[in-house]
């Protein structure tokens, strides 16, 4: 039988909400924006979760994930309020979301989130916007400086160059998400916790990966 909690409470839309709300703040980019600005936020991805959980191609979730972007820079005003964020700042908050709802929280079930991971941008930031100019000087011209300055056309290059990187470097063993979370450590955190996982505190990094065929199993 049923407790009055469980009668009225959907436990899945409960957990997206609490998803949704942990990445925003582990985007650690809510700072950069206006005051109320969380609450926009969380609104929209929320209003288009439904669309980006059904995608059935990367095209169809890709496009749902350039809308929200382009939303966010005609609505989400820097701090300050003197200008907009720009389209790096709204799609790296975006990119952390949905790597917490569905690489970390496997919404909406594990097998569609085992489908849709590979799909998934990196996060890149600052750091690691460096470390890519570095192995592809040439790629981008001119590389902006920060994600500040990172428009639409620049920042589905960098994803480009990321997923590059993961097949010259790591033979397509790593995703997007897990090439954040590795060079995000080794980039922002080796040199301050003096990590053994890191044999050099810039880019070179000894780790282990989980392949998509393990994926299931972290779902028990």
């Amino acid at each position: 039988m049923k407790s009055p909690v469980e009668s009225c409470i959907d436990v899945q839309k409960v957990r997206l909400h609490c998803l949704i709300d942990l990445g925003l703040n582990f985007s650690a980019m809510l700072r950069l924006y206006e005051k109320g600005a969380k609450e926009r936020i969380y609104e929209k991805v929320l209003s288009e979760m439904p669309a980006l959980l059904q995608s059935e191609t990367e095209e169809q979730f890709q496009m749902v994930h350039s809308s929200i972007c382009e939303w966010g820079t005609n609505s989400v005003l820097s701090n300050g309020g003197s200008d907009y964020a720009s389209y790096g700042q709204i799609a790296k908050t975006l990119d952390v979301i949905l790597k917490v709802v569905i690489d970390y929280g496997h919404m909406p079930d594990c097998s569609k989130a085992k489908q849709m991971s590979p799909w998934l941008n990196s996060a890149v930031d600052n750091e690691m916007m460096k470390m890519l100019k570095r192995e592809y000087p040439d790629a981008i011209e001119p590389w902006p400086r920060n994600i500040r300055r990172v428009n639409k056309e620049k920042y589905v290059a960098i994803q480009s160059l990321v997923r590059r990187f993961n097949m010259e470097r790591h033979n397509n063993r790593i995703t997007p998400v897990q090439f954040d979370d590795i060079y995000w450590w080794c980039l922002n955190k080796c040199r301050q916790y003096k990590d053994k996982l890191c044999i050099s505190p810039r880019v070179n990094c000894k780790f282990t990966t989980m392949g998509q065929e393990q994926y299931s199993e972290t779902c028990r």
